[in-house]
């Protein structure tokens, strides 16, 4: 930094310390001239507009930062991360393949690049990054965890094992290397964590945030062994302390489905350019089976699996200029009726071009799209949704079985989720009568018994042709970053039907609920 722009810096900052705004975002504007200095001041505005609520404004900055970056790795770095922060992932992602960041000798700057990309669902590019900081001396529990977890996710399922145990060793209180680990694979009588996690959850308690994670993790292990009777108060353990500190309003959503079931069709003037892929939305509720619906698409020629992508409510959040969580709330959706959808399009395939691999088609998986059927089918006339459905009490057991890291508050508590379960159905119900040519309901019983015929009615609602390697998903190789990575490396089959009648009684609350959407005759 020159003498002349440190003194402004140091100037600007104390203002900003000062909790002046208006005189250092005047200070800071100036520096965006000075090219030493420009990228950080460019940060700066942005943090100061996310702080304002500005949302269009931060992200601009950012980019701008992005624009004016200096080789320094470390201010490549905070660029980075705050682009992921704004949605800005591929800006972000491609960071890490700079040279100035690969060459980098600061640990800690690799495995916060790669602790971003995991977070993002790159476990691609997160891997080297993070193996990259071990090289250098970095070798916490927290590392070996991150790189585990890559591995998981890229298929590597040994080497996922070897670093879980490994980040168990290295860090016995970190229980996300005990949840991954318990989910790495059907564990067997001869070949468990029980006791290990035994003396875990005795040894934290009930009054650490850690515990519900323990508990989840000896609940699954004890579920593989065919222990329900131990299990299930393992994991009703599990929800209780996790929904204690899950912000969850069962009010707030109710009104969110009161306010998107009230909403009228529509399609936007977007003209569909030449480099533009068509999206194939994949919903439903989670651990329905959205995750091996895409495996089976994305072995087709023409389709790339892009993921869970959060793109599609960052943009509408960028045309209504309201930050706020990755997933659509209700002050969104009442400031999201008057905005541009044809540019609410337009942003939305111009961020998920780079996802696309070239090929005309691409599935974005995000179950929690259903939220936003309304809005996207406006925004892109050319989308198509693809509508998992799965046998009710077999989606709603798996939902409480497993710990999300964020998302689906609705999940840890019986009647909440039974509740959250029957507006989401009477939603897609209402998407339905809107737009009845562009969802097609896809039951995912029949889709792994008949898999040929349910795939083949996919693949003809979608216009696309047949090809075989469709029926074989688990030949595919490449990253899966979601709840059922191991599960969708299989073979197609039903070993997930019917789990919850070993807990039957214990579900009674749930089936109760539910009433008569706890019923499915084809499911």
């Amino acid at each position: 930094m020159q003498p002349q722009s440190l003194q402004a810096w140091q100037t600007a900052e104390r203002l900003l310390n000062a909790q002046q705004l208006p005189q250092a975002r005047a200070a800071y504007t100036a520096l965006t001239n000075a090219p030493d200095v420009a990228a950080l001041a460019h940060l700066r505005l942005s943090l100061i507009a996310g702080r304002e609520g500005r949302l269009r404004e931060a992200t601009h900055h950012a980019v701008a930062a992005w624009e004016a970056r200096q080789p320094e790795a470390d201010v490549l770095g905070m660029i980075a991360k705050r682009l992921f922060s704004l949605g800005e992932l591929e800006l972000a992602a491609g960071i890490a393949t700079y040279d100035a960041v690969l060459t980098a000798g600061d640990p800690g700057l690799h495995f916060e690049l790669g602790k971003q990309m995991s977070v993002a669902m790159l476990p691609g590019h997160a891997l080297p990054l993070l193996e990259r900081a071990r090289e250098l001396g970095l070798d916490t529990g927290q590392v070996r965890y991150l790189i585990g977890l890559s591995k998981m996710h890229t298929g590597d399922i040994d080497g996922a094992q070897r670093e879980l145990e490994s980040a168990r060793i290295a860090a016995p209180d970190f229980p996300q290397a005990a949840w991954s680990l318990a989910k790495l694979r059907t564990w067997t009588d001869a070949d468990n964590h029980v006791e290990q996690l035994r003396a875990d959850v005795a040894r934290i308690g009930e009054d650490r945030p850690e515990s519900a994670l323990f508990h989840y993790a000896l609940a699954k292990e004890l579920d593989d062994l065919g222990r329900a009777d131990e299990a299930w108060p393992v994991l009703d353990t599990a929800m209780r302390l996790r929904r204690a500190s899950a912000q969850y309003d069962a009010g707030d959503a109710q009104q969110l489905f009161a306010h998107l079931g009230a909403l009228e069709g529509g399609v936007s003037d977007l003209v569909k350019r030449d480099d533009d892929a068509t999206p194939i939305f994949i919903v439903g509720m989670p651990r329905s089976g959205t995750t091996l619906l895409e495996r089976i698409l994305g072995a087709h020629s023409q389709v790339a699996d892009a993921g869970e992508l959060l793109d599609f409510t960052r943009q509408l959040r960028w045309m209504a200029d309201r930050q706020g969580p990755a997933q659509l709330d209700l002050a969104l959706a009442r400031q999201a009726t008057d905005i541009d959808f044809a540019e609410l399009g337009r942003r939305y395939l111009d961020h998920t071009r780079w996802r696309t691999q070239g090929k005309p088609y691409f599935t974005d998986k995000m179950p929690e799209n259903f939220l936003n059927v309304g809005y996207i089918a406006r925004a892109l006339p050319h989308a198509k949704f693809l509508h998992v459905m799965r046998d009710p009490m077999d989606t709603c057991f798996s939902n409480l079985k497993e710990h999300f890291a964020s998302f689906y508050g609705h999940t840890y508590d019986q009647v909440e989720l039974a509740n959250y379960y029957k507006g989401y159905r009477q939603l897609m119900a209402h998407w339905r009568r809107l737009y009845p040519d562009r969802i097609l309901d896809v039951r995912y019983g029949e889709l792994t018994i008949d898999t040929k015929r349910v795939t083949g009615d996919i693949l003809e609602f979608l216009g696309l042709p047949w090809e075989d390697a469709v029926l074989s998903p688990e030949k595919r190789t490449g990253s899966v970053a979601t709840a059922s990575t191991t599960q969708v490396r299989e073979a197609i089959h039903q070993h997930g039907k019917n789990k919850w009648r070993k807990y039957e009684a214990q579900l009674a609350p749930l089936k109760t609920a539910l009433g008569s959407y706890g019923y499915s005759a084809r499911d």
